[in-house]
């Protein structure tokens, strides 16, 4: 039986990303919290500055 798709189809990759209101929460769960600077800013951008 031949396959439905070619070889050629890829899939995207899903990248999993929070939302805000659920990292804030977790945060506080570990007893930290969101420097004021940096509360108006996004998930990916906090990713890209404290990226190690």
């Amino acid at each position: 039986m031949t396959q439905p798709y070619s070889n050629s189809v890829k899939e995207k990759s899903v990248k999993f990303m929070p939302k805000k209101q659920n990292y804030e929460t977790s945060l506080q769960y570990e007893g930290m919290a969101l420097k004021k600077e940096d509360a108006n800013k996004t998930i990916e951008q906090l990713h890209k500055k404290y990226a190690r």
